[in-house]
């Protein structure tokens, strides 16, 4: 094991490169993707490269070279023998209060650390392919030839049991033969077992694992490029640090992207608690399993989906074809290395993370690649029960208006129509991003709304109005939902903010409904008279069924709604000003 400084001269000549262009902005235009790749990682100071200084290196006889290293490795990882973490040095072995104790743990990493500390790094959780997947796998091309796969991780502080079991089970369930690297970014960690006690457990693997680190935080954008950039099998695969793969991960996935190099792939990503870290296992064999797909609301925020009937007619019925979804949740998919480049990697002028795993779905669709949910493809992931760390900066309202200004069209409006916050934030320069977009030539936006998403809601077709909902007899003040995001939630008046999130509300022209922004599925409910809530929206009409009057009334029946100094109510219509409302956009009135 040695540390090499590999990658400090590279790494100071790109910032010189990146500084000189941020000077000359009417250059950057012209640049294009050969400047985007010259500058990726230029925000880094240095590279630090930990690892074997051979590795990476392979002979003519590359497959039986990975076959023999990697089944080397999967013998040494039996599942038979567990293997678990030594937590020497890393935790207290002996706590005064062991109850207090695991609850510190939990709030360290927003998960039952105690829990994963004490569980097999080596366990396995055996097939989860349903049976139309196991026979769909006799079609597919022999491993032989199928392309061989880097693995990246990237982490902040991650707990180093559920790191290494991240590792342990990749290479416990992807053929031997086909696993070129794995390639670990940290974005400048600080913990102490993450540090040279995680250089120490690298050493085990024999050359598979290589760990970069990062002495500055650079986001996630930055970190997934960096692995890109040292892994050297023919497709990535970008993963969070706290998964476990399952048996037969890989095949379906390397096979579809031999068929067509352009076809970027996330799995099947079932849950494992964060409490008991326990798998939660989803394998009905039943057309109705798996069948969801990627979608997205107006303000840049991911969203599963329900099939539309257009996809499940064209899959007949059968749950182990694959999905094609118009957006991915971004945190573990497959794509061809040289793909990845060419389409242009990740949007490097964003921070952090956010919104970049919708700008790289468009940009597939839209520059003409595919996306698809691969349901025969399973690898379990822990969601934590919230983030263990934040950002300083507004890096979501930044990151959605360089996605919308590259990508949206004039449908962008409505982005900042929904989150007006945006339209005063500093993006940073896009010249390049709008270079690969027309290098590219990729199709418009509306396109993508027509062809992949059709079934998008676009505000001037589906709604009859959106945005905030003022009252007429208290002008400063709007309908919003006094925190309560979840039904049943009692709704009533605050002062009005213009930042959307709660005091945003869409009026559905098909359903004539009056949804709630967080996820549309919530309605505004009449309840009785006297009390106005959300609830699940049900699309039967009754309660949830408004008119919106050229007045401005909202009628539920023949009541109008109305408010006192907290709550909203029904009472019979009379024509004042508490009874009338403004919307933000309206684009139809229904009724005189």
């Amino acid at each position: 094991m040695v540390a090499e400084e590999t990658g400090l001269w590279l790494m100071n000549a790109k910032l010189k490169i990146y500084m000189w262009y941020s000077k000359r902005p009417q250059l950057v235009k012209g640049a294009g993707l050969a400047l985007l790749l010259l500058i990726v990682l230029a925000n880094t100071i240095q590279i630090t490269v930990i690892t074997d200084p051979d590795s990476g290196s392979y002979s003519s006889g590359e497959r039986a070279e990975l076959e023999k290293r990697n089944s080397e490795l999967r013998s040494l990882f039996d599942p038979s023998s567990p293997v678990y973490l030594d937590l020497d040095g890393i935790r207290d072995p002996y706590p005064v209060d062991l109850e207090k104790y695991k609850k510190e743990l939990f709030k360290e990493n927003m998960f039952n650390t105690w829990i994963s500390d004490h569980t097999p790094l080596n366990r396995v959780h055996g097939d989860m392919r349903t049976k139309r997947c196991r026979a769909r796998a006799n079609s597919y091309i022999p491993t032989s030839d199928m392309p061989t796969v880097s693995i990246v991780f990237i982490f902040v502080d991650e707990c180093l049991s559920v790191l290494l079991r991240s590792v342990v089970s990749i290479i416990l369930t992807t053929p031997p033969d086909l696993l070129k690297d794995i390639i670990l970014v940290d974005d400048a960690s600080t913990k102490v077992e993450v540090g040279l006690r995680l250089e120490e457990e690298v050493d085990t693997f024999a050359g598979l694992v290589k760990l970069v680190r990062h002495t500055e935080r650079s986001g996630l954008m930055v970190a997934r490029t960096t692995g890109a950039e040292h892994a050297t099998g023919d497709v990535i695969v970008f993963l969070d640090s706290h998964i476990e793969a399952t048996e037969g991960w890989a095949e379906p996935i390397l096979n579809r992207i031999a068929q067509n190099r352009h076809t970027v792939i996330q799995p099947n990503i079932p849950a494992i608690d964060f409490d008991t870290f326990e798998l939660i296992r989803d394998v009905a064999d039943t057309p109705q399993a798996h069948a969801v797909m990627g979608g997205f609301s107006w303000d840049m925020i991911f969203r599963w989906k329900s099939l539309p009937d257009r996809e499940i007619r064209r899959r007949h019925g059968d749950n182990s074809m694959e999905v094609r979804s118009p957006t991915m949740a971004g945190g573990l998919f497959a794509m061809d290395r040289e793909y990845f480049f060419e389409l242009g990697a990740y949007d490097l002028g964003m921070d952090i993370w956010g919104s970049e795993n919708l700008e790289i779905s468009f940009r597939i669709w839209m520059c003409g690649g595919v996306l698809e949910i691969n349901t025969c493809s399973t690898i379990a992931h822990v969601y934590r029960r919230t983030f263990p760390y934040s950002s300083k900066k507004d890096v979501g309202h930044k990151n959605a208006k360089r996605l919308a200004e590259v990508w949206l069209d004039e449908y962008k409006d409505f982005f900042y129509q929904i989150s007006p916050p945006a339209k005063s934030i500093d993006m940073g320069d896009i010249s390049s991003r709008l270079e690969i977009r027309n290098k590219l030539k990729c199709k418009s936006f509306k396109w993508f709304l027509e062809t992949v998403y059709p079934e998008m809601e676009v505000p001037s077709k589906d709604y009859i109005a959106h945005g905030e909902i003022r009252s007429m007899g208290e002008s400063n003040r709007c309908i919003d939902n006094l925190g309560g995001w979840k039904p049943p939630s009692r709704m009533g008046l605050y002062a009005c903010h213009s930042q959307g999130g709660s005091q945003y509300w869409q009026f559905d022209k098909k359903t004539n409904e009056i949804k709630q922004s967080q996820n549309y599925v919530h309605c505004l409910d009449a309840v009785s008279d006297s009390q106005i809530q959300i609830a699940n929206c049900h699309g039967q009409g009754g309660n949830q069924k408004w008119t919106l009057t050229k007045m401005g009334e909202l009628k539920v029946g023949d009541n109008c709604l109305d408010h006192d100094s907290t709550f909203l109510k029904l009472t019979p219509c009379n024509g004042s000003p508490n009874q009338r409302w403004q919307w933000g956009f309206v684009f139809q009135h229904p009724v005189d």
